[in-house]
């Protein structure tokens, strides 16, 4: 028996349009959106419409714009022809892109990517050379801050569609060159981004922690382990104990301190309510998805406005001693940060509170895909509730479990804005030593701080090991389901 199945129409449009024309369709598109777009480094005034973009500027071709006493005249420095261009080529390329699908019956199929290429080639250009030139002249006599804003903002604007045109050049060229775009390759940007600002930096401060400069040349030395292992003890408090401990290793030992904790209370906070969320998800309620985003909604707010809210809360004139007060359980506010034992609780509770959608989210992605079926057999075999999560829920979580674990513990290691906002610098961190070694003038102490990150990163990488063999072990699904 002959089955037909049809086809969605998104399979119908990539199987017509092949793939090098929709990359230039989206940039070109992208590009045609950036130029309506008020610019937030364009700081300009506009009188008409209150708002500033690069259209905006050229729109006033046939009268200068007043702005803040200055007048631009544009119309004499090749506004009209860049206005086209911004407008018309994207406009053109969409079309083509588009249209290929009839463009072919009358051309070859490379014409329209030559076609595209030629006019992108002629949009890197302008976008390259014109926006500086057409300015450079009704600037001259401005007041030199406004200058360089207006000069900043059409370099973002540049800058921008620089690097959306690149990638429709590369696609338009592999267009014309009849080669094949593979939906794999789009993957090769991210990797070149890897080695570029994550490998050769992480390259860097290995060969950096044993070499310095000296002449024309680097010599090997040791200076910056001499200045991290030297043998300065400090007294260290932990939980009411005073020790006495190398100076960077208390340091150390707080860190971790502080790592644990966090990993601990979002992992016994994250885990009943994924199970929650997962729970209702299962059963349709409507309601799940937003109680989910009502917990991955903090991840919007900026780190540091958040943790300032915080320490105004416990501050001396805080809600919280406000609130104490105004109960008559205390006669004064109490200086929260000032005691030791507080000011540590209250930063693990902000880091926990930080740190919490990324083990919320992992767990959940994980819990959601469970088959409940799986419970229920347990049940009906014997095991009660607590036998059956012990023993099929929670092995089956596990995974999400690592995954939260790794992407909790590591980064509130090394996290050292939140405790150096929320105790205003009194509390020393891995974090607060490798920066004030790094910004150090001496040469001794920037290597002791890239010694340091040396070492935070082979404990980064004995930890990433030891956490991905048992994630392998417990069956290795820990995606996150967004």
């Amino acid at each position: 028996m002959n089955r037909t199945f049809s086809k969605s129409p998104i399979r119908d449009f990539r199987s017509i349009i092949p793939i090098h024309m929709q990359i230039v369709a989206l940039t070109s598109l992208f590009s045609l959106i950036l130029a309506f777009l008020p610019s937030h480094m364009l700081v300009v005034k506009y009188a008409p419409s209150g708002r500033f973009s690069v259209f905006s500027l050229f729109l006033s071709l046939f009268q200068e714009i007043p702005i803040e006493g200055h007048s631009f005249a544009l119309r004499g420095m090749g506004a009209l022809p860049f206005l086209i261009i911004i407008l018309f080529f994207p406009v053109l390329q969409l079309a083509v892109s588009i249209t290929y699908p009839l463009l072919q019956k009358r051309f070859s199929k490379k014409a329209p990517a030559i076609i595209s290429l030629v006019m992108t080639l002629l949009q890197l250009s302008s976008y390259a050379l014109m926006p500086g030139a057409l300015l450079a002249g009704s600037l001259s006599g401005a007041d030199p801050t406004f200058a360089t804003t207006v000069q900043l903002g059409l370099l973002l604007f540049a800058n921008i569609t620089l690097i959306l045109y690149f990638i429709g050049t590369c696609a338009a060229l592999f267009g014309a060159l009849g080669l094949q775009i593979r939906f794999k390759m789009l993957a090769y940007p991210y990797f070149m981004w890897l080695l570029v600002f994550t490998i050769l930096p992480l390259l860097l401060i290995f060969f950096r922690a044993f070499f310095v400069k000296a002449g024309v040349g680097y010599s090997f030395t040791l200076r910056g382990f001499e200045t991290l292992f030297v043998n300065r003890f400090v007294e260290a408090r932990f939980y009411g104990v005073t020790l006495h401990l190398q100076e960077y290793f208390s340091v150390f030992l707080r860190s971790l301190d502080y790592a644990l904790w966090t990993t601990i209370g979002c992992l016994l906070i994250a885990y009943p309510l994924a199970y929650i969320l997962s729970t209702r998800a299962k059963r349709n309620h409507s309601t799940s998805g937003l109680l989910l985003m009502f917990f991955v909604l903090p991840m919007w707010i900026n780190t540091m406005l958040r943790t300032y809210a915080w320490r105004a809360f416990f501050s001396p004139t805080g809600v919280l001693n406000q609130l104490l007060m105004s109960l008559s359980l205390v006669g004064e506010p109490i200086m929260f940060m000032k005691i030791d034992f507080l000011a540590d609780f209250i930063v693990k509770l902000v880091l926990v509170n930080d740190f919490l959608p990324f083990m919320l989210l992992p767990v959940y992605s994980v819990l959601v895909k469970l088959d409940d079926n799986i419970y229920q057999a347990a049940r009906d075999l014997g095991a009660n509730r607590r036998q059956a999560f012990v023993r099929v829920t929670l092995p089956l979580s596990l995974p999400g479990i690592i995954s939260g674990i790794q992407m909790v513990f590591m980064p509130a290691m090394t996290f050292y804005m939140i405790p150096d906002i929320i105790s205003e610098g009194s509390i020393t961190t891995i974090g607060n030593t490798v920066q004030s070694f790094i910004l150090n003038e001496s040469t001794a102490q920037q290597q002791a701080g890239n010694v340091l990150s040396l070492i935070l990163l082979i404990f980064v990488l004995v930890t990433m090991g030891l956490l991905r063999n048992q994630d392998k072990e417990s069956g290795g699904g820990g995606g996150m389901l967004l």
